[in-house]
This record gives structure tokens, C-alpha cells and sequence, in this order.
């Protein structure tokens, strides 16, 4: 649940999805290979997968292609210094797309080659889409902090 909700950022919507993972989880458990790594990550994958398909199902799947890289590659120094929780403030106000290419990075690990296929974009866009939303994380955190501290 919390996979799908940190995407969807909608209970309604992250519950409806959950309930088709675990058709799809139970479906095809005897593909399930221990070797290949865990349950969890495995489970999550078809989570993720799940979530993208009903976005691309809704064209709700659209992504800017050829944007300049706004910022490196290296983690800035803010981000760097965030909490989990604070993480989690920020990236549940943060739009739908920046929020996606984020969590598919950080959280699930997904490679710039693998983020790329699975959104149907180039691989220069999926590097560019990160650097874009972590632009917008540190946009996001610099307001909460200037209201945090007023």
C-alpha cells in the first residue's frame, strides 16, 4: 500500500490498485523466483507496474522529451540533508511526474535505462525529468522552510 500510495498520492485510487497487485502477485506467484531477489521487491515491482499501467490506461503517461539537465547528477546538498518524513512532506506536494521519476530512483532503484522503458521515454529525458524534480523538491522544501520559520 505504501508503494502505490507514495505514486498516487490518492488512498481511494492506492487501495483499487493494491487490490489489483494482489490479484496480479497471487496470479503469478509460481513466476516468483527467490534468486532473482525478495518478495518485497518483487511484489513492489508489480505494484509500480500496476500504477503505470492504469496511468497509461487513463493517457495520463506524458512526459517532456529533450529537456536540459537543470542541476548535476550529484545530490545536492539539501537533499542529501532531508529525513525520511520530511521526504515524504515534500514529495507528497509535489506534482504527479516529478513525483514518479523520484520514487522510482530513490525508492525502488530503477536505473535511468529501466525508468526510460518503463515511461516510454529516452534515457537523456529520464535524467532530465530527476534533475526537473529535484529542482521542484528543493523549491518545495525552501517554501516550507521560509513558512516554517516566519
Amino acid at each position: 500500500m505504501s508503494v502505490i500510495y507514495r505514486y498516487a498520492n490518492d488512498i481511494g485510487l492506492a487501495q483499487d490498485l493494491l487490490q489489483e497487485t494482489f490479484i496480479k502477485i497471487f496470479a503469478n506467484l509460481k513466476s516468483f523466483d527467490l534468486e532473482k531477489g525478495t518478495f518485497k521487491s518483487w511484489s513492489s515491482r508489480i505494484a509500480v507496474n500496476e500504477y503505470l499501467q492504469h496511468k497509461r490506461k487513463r493517457n495520463e503517461l506524458t512526459f517532456e522529451e529533450n529537456l536540459p539537465e537543470l542541476i548535476s547528477d550529484s545530490e545536492s546538498t539539501m537533499i542529501a540533508k532531508l529525513t525520511v518524513e520530511e521526504l515524504k512532506v515534500i514529495i507528497e506536494k509535489m506534482p504527479e511526474k516529478h513525483r514518479m521519476i523520484l520514487n522510482l530512483f530513490y525508492f525502488e532503484s530503477y536505473s535511468h535505462e529501466e525508468i526510460s522503458k518503463l515511461l516510454g521515454i529516452k534515457k537523456s529525458s529520464s535524467r532530465a525529468q530527476l534533475s526537473r524534480a529535484k529542482k521542484v523538491l528543493e523549491s518545495i522544501w525552501y517554501k516550507l522552510n521560509l513558512s516554517a520559520s516566519l
